[in-house]
């Protein structure tokens, strides 16, 4: 088989985000080739996220900034974006050499791995 190409990942409207569209095609074609981290705290991350997301709450994020990848990129998401667009400022001051991004987008999520996510007006 041919190796994977490495994730195509589309910018979003703000800086640092990346579109819903090529993150869910991401996410259907070639998960692993990514690091999903769900920014949220514990408690809302236990109610539902999306299937395969680690958990990294915003406030442990700087304590566990080390533990990010370097070799695929790590793409930061919350509720709506607020967070997440948090956590990638955070990692660009702190740990530039790691690929972040975030999606900018309100995102219900499901107790059973599902989610709907909606694009900014």
């Amino acid at each position: 088989t041919a190796a994977a190409a490495a994730p195509v990942l589309a910018a979003g409207k703000e800086k640092g985000s990346v579109s819903v569209a090529s993150f869910e095609k991401i996410w259907k074609e070639n998960p692993a080739s990514v690091m999903l981290v769900d920014v949220r705290d514990a408690k809302e991350f236990a109610q539902g996220t999306i299937t395969g997301a680690v958990n990294l709450p915003i406030n442990d994020l700087e304590k566990k900034i080390g533990t990010l990848p370097t070799d695929k990129p790590v793409i930061f998401i919350c509720g709506t974006g607020a967070r997440s667009g948090e956590a990638f400022d955070m990692v660009q001051l702190l740990r530039p050499e790691v690929k972040a991004s975030f999606i900018d987008a309100d995102i219900k999520f499901d107790g059973n791995g599902a989610y709907r996510i909606a694009e900014k007006k």
